[in-house]
């Protein structure tokens, strides 16, 4: 895993610090002028400030800059090169300060003077600087820590997302797959054809589901499909049984959602709605935007509902549901929502309420074979027709 940053360039950081230099040249002319009492005048300690200031920090900070960029440069060698810096820039800038101010040569006792107020401004300025530089440095070192820090706590949610998905496609399919197969024995001996058709939509719906289990992320469309697939499997194992109808209107087909986030709850409504029920019942999945921009999808259905306590308590205190409200609350925060209620006149209505979030490519709502040519032609302009199996 790489953090890529891109970070200022050699010219900005030099320019950066040479206003930090000059800024910290003039106060040290005013305090040399002020607090020291100097016996030379403000000009002189200002051009004096500012040349040595000025000859440490071409002495240090542009071959730091040159060596390490914007890096925290390493102790020693830093170290190094300071105190080789530092009596050479103080060297350098009084000898330009005289030039530059024309000042005559001084006598022994003044030149003692002027070597001790040098001495004092390069080291104000040599010890400013690198301690700007130290500090800053290990500042950008912290941040860039940090930044790499949240970019593994990020992959490494993603990685418990993943297997939580994993281990929930674990626990759905083996109960799926038991009954699929027990279905397929049955028809293998009865009515070979219809084995053949559920064994093609076994293979479709594991296909897809696969695909699904590996995706950070899926369309609406693509959910919708994979749960089509598995209530036609069960179509075929409950027959006149089971009833239901997918409407998905075609804006929402690019909508994004997390992967296997509304299987569990069409699989709860079949497994503990639907199948304890002995008359049956229908299936509604439907997807809508609310008043807010914000993506609503409701599962209902006419199976038993709560009353006979098939699916718990109105919280929904089962494993899957429980995984999906974890799933919500880890990837949405606040902004999600999972309700449940009663349906009427019988049965349990589920609605997801989360960010309405469209994907970059286009995608068409896939529509059953079964909704024939007459059916899309007669359909409103604008919405897709509703998928249902009777």
């Amino acid at each position: 895993m790489r953090l890529s940053c891109a970070g200022p360039s050699r010219l900005n950081i030099l320019w950066r610090d040479l206003l930090f230099v000059l800024c910290m040249n003039t106060v040290i002319a005013v305090s040399l002028n002020y607090g020291f009492r100097t016996a030379g005048t403000l000009l002189q300690n200002f051009a004096y400030s500012q040349l040595i200031g000025l000859s440490i920090w071409v002495l240090i900070d542009i071959p730091r800059v040159l060596i390490w960029w914007n890096d925290r440069p390493r102790r020693w060698p830093f170290m190094c090169l300071a105190v080789v810096a530092v009596p050479l820039g103080v060297v350098m800038g009084s000898w330009a300060t005289r030039e530059l101010l024309g000042l005559p040569e001084k006598s022994a006792a003044e030149t003692g003077d002027m070597l001790r107020m040098c001495l004092i401004v390069g080291m104000l300025a040599s010890a400013s600087m690198i301690y700007f530089y130290w500090s800053r440095e290990k500042l950008a070192y912290l941040e860039r820590q940090a930044a790499l820090d949240a970019l593994q706590r990020e992959e490494a949610e993603k990685q418990l997302v993943r297997a939580q998905l994993m281990a929930l496609q674990a626990q759905i399919e083996p109960h799926f797959l038991f009954n699929s197969l027990a279905n397929l024995d049955g028809l293998i001996a009865t009515d070979p054809r219809a084995a053949r058709q559920l064994l093609q939509r076994l293979i479709g719906f594991l296909r897809m589901s696969l695909s699904h289990t590996r995706a950070e992320h899926c369309t609406l469309a693509q959910e919708f499909e994979l749960l089509r697939s598995y209530l036609d499997i069960q179509g075929m194992r409950f027959g006149a049984r089971l009833d239901y109808e997918i409407d998905l209107p075609p804006a929402l087909a690019e909508a994004e959602i997390p992967p296997m986030l509304v299987q569990p709850l069409v699989e709860n409504a079949v497994t503990h709605g639907i199948e304890p029920c002995m008359r049956g019942g229908k299936i509604v999945l439907s997807a809508r935007e609310t008043g807010d921009g914000s993506l609503q999808v409701v599962i209902a259905d006419t199976g038993v509902g709560f009353s006979q306590g098939n699916k718990g308590s109105k919280g929904g205190s089962g494993l899957g549901l429980t995984h999906v409200r974890e799933r919500l609350a880890r990837i949405f925060g606040a902004a999600a929502t999972m309700q449940m209620e009663e349906n009427t006149p019988r049965g349990v209505v589920v609605r997801l309420t989360l960010p309405l979030q469209r994907g970059f490519e286009p995608m068409s709502v896939p529509v059953r074979a079964a909704a024939g040519a007459a059916d899309l032609q007669h359909a409103p302009a604008g919405v897709a027709p509703a998928v249902s199996r009777s």
